[in-house]
């Protein structure tokens, strides 16, 4: 009697709990053009302009990507 008790809880503990591990997650909200020109002037107000070293990784950091390694552009 007692194993079909532990039987029966450890079925519903399971039925219980894959639901919840299956639950949706919320999709990453991407970048925006508003974003990226928000970055562009920032990057611009502090002194660096396209074309200069240091410009592109700073707005990609500041669109919330990692920065590329300066050793490889590619």
């Amino acid at each position: 009697m007692r194993i079909l008790a532990f039987a029966i809880v450890g079925a519903l503990a399971i039925g219980v709990s894959a639901p919840a591990s299956a639950a949706k997650k919320t999709a990453a909200v991407a970048p925006t053009i508003g974003d990226y020109e928000a970055c562009e002037s920032k990057a611009i107000a502090l002194g660096m302009p396209h074309g200069q070293v240091g410009h592109a990784e700073y707005v990609r950091e500041c669109m919330g990507k990692r920065p590329r390694n300066s050793d490889n552009p590619n």
